[in-house]
């Protein structure tokens, strides 16, 4: 059947078929138009940048110039030159001024970085690994304590720059499943901090206030200072829970094991920081289908991403209807570790 249009965007096929935007000069963002009889790209020009809200440039041979002509497309039909292309092109949308950047103050985030006997992860961590790959684990990812419930830990949501964007507070039980009566007992950092003023009768102070208000809950991926010491060639194994990032990475440290804290974070933005990596996602059982769709608008953004099956092909359908996700696994599979491990603690 004939295509509607001679001239179309080029189909996704790999980082290689997305090119630098004429217009914000970014690489890989810039998809173009292609003659579907031919199989020519048309010029450089013409094309749609797909940063659309910080950069906004698209060029459609189908366009007139503004000052007058025939667009690309009718000017070759007719055996015509079109008109210079630069009139028409619809200059790029200024890049709004970036917002503050709202963090959680350092000696907050560092006062919880101890007291692991009273912290219901870290116990469960070295009754499964031992104290020194615990000890690893725990200063890798930077795993918090939290009074706002006995036994609570607190997974720091920290940025490249080592900035402690924002915290999710989670109280385990002694089999390592979120506590969930008589309510779910799940909040945010701040969330619990603010509480925590309410309750000694103390006024919140400015930083928290301003973060209440104005802070993202979940600004980047939970595990990110691992990218500073990884090599540029180590895959990264992206999972929904940050238990379930920490678990994996002793059992298999092939990967850089991120988490994105929710399905509905699995977002260009928070990955930005993967372009050029290979990506591997680990979805929870039951969940392939959602990250799979996920998957195809990365790829088509130029990202290389596959989704594991894994988890999918072995859980039941009760499983997957309870959502199991690679901890579960691991956790009750695990054969136990190596005494040798224990050592690596007193060293």
């Amino acid at each position: 059947m004939p295509t509607p249009h001679r001239y179309q965007l080029q189909p996704y096929a790999g980082p290689k078929s997305r090119f630098s935007c004429p217009g914000c000069k970014e690489p890989r963002c810039f998809t173009r138009y292609v003659d579907t009889e031919t199989g020519e790209q048309l010029p450089d020009e013409y094309g749609r940048c797909d940063r659309e809200a910080n950069c906004g440039y698209a060029l459609s041979p189908y366009t007139r110039p503004a000052g007058g002509g025939l667009s690309y497309a009718t000017a070759t039909e007719r055996g015509e030159r079109p008109a210079a292309a630069s009139v028409a092109i619809r200059k790029a949308r200024p890049a709004p001024a970036p917002a503050a950047v709202l963090s959680i103050p350092p000696e907050v985030y560092q006062a919880t970085l101890t007291r692991y006997e009273h912290n219901n992860l870290a116990l469960l961590l070295c009754q499964h690994f031992g104290l020194g790959v615990t000890a690893e684990l725990l200063q890798r990812f930077g795993l918090g304590t939290s009074t706002y419930w006995p036994g609570a830990c607190v997974f720091w949501l920290v940025d490249e720059q080592g900035r402690a964007r924002g915290g999710q507070v989670v109280l385990y039980d002694a089999g390592g499943h979120t506590v969930k009566e008589p309510r779910r007992h799940t909040t945010w950092a701040h969330t619990a901090l603010a509480h925590q003023f309410e309750r000694r009768g103390q006024p919140l102070p400015s930083w928290l206030t301003e973060y209440d208000q104005h802070g993202q809950k979940s600004p980047c991926l939970f595990g990110l200072p691992q990218l500073a010491s990884a090599p540029p060639t180590q895959p990264v194994a992206l999972v929904e829970s940050a238990k379930t990032a920490i678990i994996a990475t002793p059992y298999s440290s092939r990967y850089v094991w991120l988490a994105t804290m929710g399905l509905s974070y699995l977002t260009p933005e928070r990955l930005e920081p993967l372009r050029g990596r290979r990506i591997v996602l680990f979805p929870d059982a039951g969940a392939y289908a959602a990250w799979n769709s996920r998957a195809d608008e990365l790829r088509r953004q130029g990202f290389d991403v596959r989704v594991s099956q894994d988890l999918e092909k072995m859980a039941t359908e009760e499983e997957r209807s309870a959502g199991l996700d690679l901890a579960d696994v691991l956790l009750r599979e695990w054969p136990g570790y190596p005494p040798n491990w224990d050592e690596r603690a007193e060293a």
